[in-house]
Order: C-alpha cells, then sequence, then structure tokens
C-alpha cells in the first residue's frame, strides 16, 4: 500500500522564524508559531499514514519590498534542500512575494521553477483588496500557464488586525474558509480558469465553503447581474468552472465534507491535505481517522490518498 500523499503541510525552518518574530508575524494573534523540523514532519507523517509530504510556507504575504523577497529566497532554498536529501518524501510548493509587486513575484517564480526544481507554487487567496481572479494578475497567471504549474490557493490576510467576532471563534475557523471561496468565485466569473486551462489550481480546505454555496452563486449570479455590461456567464459554465478545481482535505475530511464532496466534484480532484503544523495535532489525526474510515470505494481511496497528487506531481511516480 502507498501513504498518503500530503498537499497541505507547512513547513517553519526555525531560523527564519526567528526573523519573523522581530517582525510583523510578531504581531499574529492566537497559539504560538509551531516548532518544526523535517524530523518532526516525518514523526507526523508515520502518524496519519503519509508518505510524502508537499511542502509550503504560509506567511510571506506579510511581507513585500525588498524584505518578501529575500523571505521567499531564502524559505524556498530551504525548501529545495530539504526535498533533494529527501525527494520521495518531500517536495514543494515555492513561496511567492506579494502580487502586488509582479515583477518580484514573477523573478521568484522563475527562479523557482528554472533553478529549483520547485513542483508547484502557493499563492495567498487575496492580496490587498484583490483576489485572484484580479485583472492586475494576469502577467503571474501567463508566467504559470505557460509552466503549466501546480498552484496551491491559501488564506492568508485575514488572521492579521482586527477584532474577533466572537473571542473563541479564531480567524481560521470561518474567515479562512471564506477567503478561498471568494477567490474561486472571482477566478470563475473573471475567467482565471478558462483563460489559463495549463493550470492546475488547488483551493485549500476543500474550497472553503464553495462546494455548498456553488449552486446558490450559480443560480443567482446570473439573475442579480443581468444589467452588467458584459453580463455574466451562465450557470452552467459556473459550474463547469467549479470542477476544474482542486480540492485539497486539510481539516476538511469529515462525512460533513465529503458527502459533499463525492457527490459534486470529480474524485480525480480531491487530494488529502493535514495542515500541518499549524492545525492542532490531535485535530488533524482526528481527521485523517475519519477519511480513513469513510465509507468509499478502494480505487476511489488510492485516488484521494495518493494516485491524484501522482497525476500532478508525476516526478513522485519516478522517484
Amino acid at each position: 500500500m502507498e501513504g498518503k500523499i500530503d498537499v497541505h503541510h507547512h513547513y517553519l525552518p526555525a531560523e527564519i522564524v526567528a526573523q519573523l518574530a522581530r517582525s510583523l508575524i510578531g504581531q499574529r494573534k492566537g497559539p504560538p508559531v509551531p516548532r518544526w523540523s523535517p524530523e518532526v514532519s516525518s514523526e507526523y507523517m508515520g502518524k496519519v499514514g503519509a508518505g510524502t509530504a508537499m511542502l509550503s510556507f504560509p506567511i510571506t504575504f506579510a511581507f513585500e519590498g525588498k524584505e518578501g523577497c529575500e523571505i521567499a529566497r531564502q524559505v524556498n532554498e530551504y525548501a529545495a534542500k530539504v526535498r533533494d536529501q529527501d525527494p520521495k518524501r518531500f517536495g514543494f510548493f515555492a513561496a511567492i512575494p506579494s502580487l502586488l509587486e509582479p515583477e518580484n513575484a514573477l523573478l521568484e517564480i522563475r527562479h523557482a521553477f528554472d533553478n529549483l526544481q520547485a513542483d508547484g507554487v502557493m499563492l495567498l487567496a487575496r492580496y490587498g483588496d484583490a483576489y485572484l481572479g484580479h485583472p492586475s494578475f494576469t502577467p503571474i497567471w501567463e508566467e504559470l500557464n505557460q509552466r503549466s504549474a501546480v498552484v496551491l490557493v491559501h488564506p492568508g490576510s485575514s488572521f492579521l488586525g482586527g477584532a474577533r467576532f466572537n473571542q473563541y471563534v479564531d480567524p481560521t475557523i470561518a474567515e479562512f474558509p471564506q477567503e478561498t471561496t471568494n477567490t474561486a468565485l472571482d477566478m470563475i466569473m473573471n475567467n482565471t480558469l478558462r483563460s489559463f486551462p495549463n493550470c492546475k489550481v488547488i483551493l485549500s480546505h476543500a474550497g472553503g465553503t464553495l462546494p455548498y454555496l456553488i449552486r446558490r452563486a450559480s443560480a443567482l449570479i446570473p439573475m442579480f447581474a443581468a444589467h452588467i455590461d458584459p453580463p455574466p456567464k451562465p450557470a452552467h459554465e459556473i459550474l463547469e468552472d467549479f470542477k476544474t478545481f482542486y480540492f485539497d482535505l486539510a481539516l476538511s475530511s469529515s462525512a460533513y465534507t465529503l458527502d459533499l464532496l463525492l457527490q459534486h466534484v470529480p474524485h480525480d480532484h480531491i487530494l488529502y491535505g493535514s495542515d500541518f503544523p499549524f492545525a492542532p495535532t490531535p485535530a488533524t489525526i482526528a481527521f485523517a481517522k475519519e477519511l480513513d474510515e469513510y465509507p468509499m470505494s478502494e480505487e476511489t481511496r488510492q485516488m484521494i490518498n495518493w494516485k491524484n497528487a501522482q497525476a500532478l506531481f508525476p516526478r513522485l511516480v519516478k522517484q
């Protein structure tokens, strides 16, 4: 039996986290940034039956300008070294500086693919007020499309600043998933997926609330926005675009979510993910157990656990 391929697995090099503690991330509210090392990841992977982790660094959204470029370069060089030491066990999504500075973002994308052989890139759901379907991001998508890139979309900006609506509800509970939904709808309605069809876009956390809301969106957007010129795409195209996304199961593999995904999403577009080490380990282990115990065919289980990821990252088959 193959081990799971975890496509939503973060890494936090200690020396770089120390730098971040002196900058904006030091203002983060909530649990402390967890300790991490490749050995810590490997130990965790054994607990959830994962054989490979595709590493991603989730914090670069807080940085722009020279600092953002330096941090992205540092973490990408680090991830490439971890991957090179054990390429079957680790891969990585490259961290990219703010898309609001496209020249810097493009420079790092090219370095990551051409020099580091990154497996993909991680983009944040929103930069400033712009979601990923914004026309200003067209040069980024053109570059990624040319490279047939795998793109992990991760929420990121909503947990900084502002008061919680309830002291017990961390922004990662509800605001993060909604950010993913917003950017996915923005990409659908601005034809990002159709304009750049070579990109394989993975939505974090099972697409946020998108699987639940997509039928509502497809029914109402063409009516509510009928007065806009040009008119919105019809309902069937909205639903078609929804099904071109990939969906990782980080913190989202309970029966509540799997019932919805398996009914409405192509089974070859669902991927295992954990959200280690940011999410509490007992929770991620519990979600992995729920996935293991969910009734599905053995073929579907293998697709979700590793075959779909192998199709996105064919080098893993060759290792």
